[in-house]
């Protein structure tokens, strides 16, 4: 027996991150010139071309989620609750606004992400779902069944409201199922009924009013007494932007009384995100380019628009679904969509093995 036998195969030294960074813009670089599906053949004397970096983008994968790949994470339930205010949150790459005073829980259900709504109200952007199984919201005894739309879901003890802004969704309500499109709102108030959304009522009810206290009494105006001029209101600081002065061009109006508070600013890569998954029904191909370009990024949305591009081209029968499945299990291996992933890569595997 040698000495190399009786001691065994030298340790493999792990990755640093900075080689692992080279690595990754290496894989990337090699998906980038990739022939686009639909082009022309590449001839024959230039085959090797295009096989050295198909073959080099394959096998890179192949070695990091075999050597770096951390144990499977378990799909446990994840709940969240909002106070005073209203938050949102990511759930694999749908996007969830929750009301303030709402909890929810999200987990996977039968491979269906399922979203369980406790109390409150949220609305839901749900990129489409192709061949994937279909988004669920539980509220009671609602169950609120999605492909791909915008909705919002209210709940109040055992009070259920459905409103679309696009799209369609299905709702099942004690055995009956209705279908809900945009502009369209359902109400467990009367189940069997669908209104416009411009005409429902509001989802909180006008507080009532306060009565008025005693006053002492005052002598009446003679009819032909002139009113004083009302007094401006001077700022502490006059002149500063943030207190203009009565009357003034900068001057703002107060809030009428219910009004809705402005809107918080858009997220560009939220809009991105928004606009690539609506590109997805028309042009599949611009919205997967686009994912991978927004999934470079180290926003909030790099996770869900990786898997979007690695499910997309999956649905495509593109040769860098796998690569794009891998690097998506490499970054986040407890990401929302890591089961979807796992599976979406299982299922690769077993058809790529039963080809004759």
């Amino acid at each position: 027996m040698t000495d190399d036998q009786r001691l065994g195969s030298p340790p493999i030294e792990p990755l640093s991150e900075a080689a692992w960074a080279r690595v990754e813009r290496g894989v990337w670089s090699a998906l980038d010139a990739e022939r686009p599906a639909g082009s022309p053949s590449p001839g024959p004397r230039r085959w090797w071309m295009v096989a050295a970096p198909l073959a080099a983008a394959a096998a890179i994968a192949v070695v990091l989620i075999a050597v770096r790949r951390p144990p499977a994470a378990l799909d446990e339930p994840s709940r969240v609750v909002t106070g005073a205010a209203p938050s949102s949150v990511l759930f694999g790459d749908s996007h969830i606004e929750l009301d303030a005073a709402t909890a929810l829980v999200m987990r996977h259900e039968a491979e269906h992400p399922t979203v369980t709504l406790e109390r409150g109200a949220a609305w839901f952007t749900v990129a489409p779902r192709v061949s994937r199984p279909a988004f669920i919201v539980r509220a009671g005894d609602a169950m609120v069944r999605v492909v791909g739309t915008r909705f919002r879901v209210l709940r109040s003890e055992e009070r259920i409201a459905v409103e679309v802004d696009h799209g369609l969704v299905d709702v099942n309500f004690r055995g009956s199922e209705v279908a809900i499109g945009a502009g369209q709102r359902w109400s467990s108030d009367v189940p069997r009924r669908i209104i416009p959304a411009a005409a429902a009522p509001p989802a909180v009810e006008p507080a009532p009013p306060v009565p008025a206290t005693a006053a002492p009494d005052v002598p009446a105006a003679p009819p032909d007494a002139v009113p004083a001029p009302a007094r401006p209101h001077r700022p502490a600081h006059p002149g500063s932007p943030a207190h203009p002065a009565a009357g003034s061009a900068d001057a703002r109006p107060e809030p009428e009384p219910g009004a809705r508070p402005a809107a918080p600013p858009v997220d560009p890569d939220r809009a991105e995100y928004d606009r690539l998954a609506a590109l997805e029904v028309t042009s599949p191909g611009d919205a997967l380019d686009g994912y991978r370009k927004l999934a470079r990024g180290t926003s909030r949305w790099a996770a869900p628009a990786l898997f979007a591009a690695a499910r997309l081209a999956v649905d495509r029968r593109d040769a860098r679904a796998e690569t794009l499945l891998g690097i998506y299990l490499q970054r986040f291996p407890t990401g929302a969509n890591a089961a979807d992933a796992r599976q979406l890569l299982a299922r690769l595997r077993s058809d790529k093995r039963d080809r004759p």
